[in-house]
């Protein structure tokens, strides 16, 4: 017999034992039918209080809790990796100067300017100069970081954040793919077409979650936000938020 079933057997036996002692006591069954009927139209109210409005507000907290859960390990992902890949693929972005102007002065964006640079970041173009990088030293990055990214993805709180788990596997798909080449000098047009659309996605999925990231750090974390603004991957030597300005 499960758990639940015993609690509520015991429950009722409590509560029927009570009974019989007050009527054995008072003798005064009309007191229990009037309390029986005074609980019972309570009832409804006790359900709407506990099981939609209580209920209700544990599940907001617990939401609340899974996000701050959820971004830590987001923030450990771009201290660890996003922000240094981010830097890299950004110098061989053809259009980068766009995304610079989009982005130079990101620690004083509103948020609906923070949800304006969202949709830009969604519907950009990307076009890496895959044929002006050096292929070795990328793939050495990914797979130094791989074991890194692997057990993020074991982490349960991030079945909630499906764009983010695209990004680990797109980040994995590439260190793969680049891991399988041996000569990336012999490479067809075709194979490094792949390999330029592949970063190229992943470069898009690491921009948006980076500006994503840095709109929660502003509400939750300012301290951490001004420190992400200042070190921002895509402006070059990561120049402090005065200098930027004033420039």
């Amino acid at each position: 017999m499960r758990w639940e079933v015993k609690i509520s057997i015991l429950l009722l036996l409590s509560s029927v034992i009570f009974y019989v002692i007050n009527y054995l006591t008072f003798h005064d069954t009309t007191f229990i039918e009037k309390y029986i009927l005074v609980q019972l139209g309570f009832l409804p109210i006790s359900v709407l209080l506990v099981s939609i409005v209580l209920n209700s507000l544990i599940a907001r907290r617990q939401r609340a809790e899974r996000i701050e859960k959820l971004n830590i390990v987001i923030g450990s992902f771009f201290a660890e990796v996003g922000k240094d890949l981010l830097r890299y693929l950004s110098k061989y972005d053809e259009n980068i100067q766009e995304l610079i102007q989009d982005v130079v002065n990101v620690e004083e964006f509103s948020d609906d300017e923070f949800e304006e640079l969202k949709e830009k970041i969604i519907s950009r173009e990307y076009s890496i100069r895959v044929d002006r990088m050096n292929l070795y030293e990328l793939r050495k990055f990914l797979l130094d970081n791989k074991e890194f990214a692997v057990n993020l993805l074991d982490n349960p709180t991030l079945m909630e954040h499906e764009r983010f788990t695209d990004l680990l596997w797109n980040l994995l798909h590439v260190t793969e793919e680049l891991r399988r080449v041996i000569n990336f000098d012999s490479l067809s047009d075709e194979d490094r077409e792949d390999i330029k659309k592949d970063i190229e996605l992943l470069y898009a999925l690491l921009a948006y979650e980076w500006v994503n990231y840095l709109h929660y750090l502003k509400g939750s974390y300012p301290h951490i936000f001004v420190y992400e603004a200042k070190t921002n991957p895509f402006v070059p030597h990561s120049y402090h938020v005065k200098r930027r300005k004033s420039g």
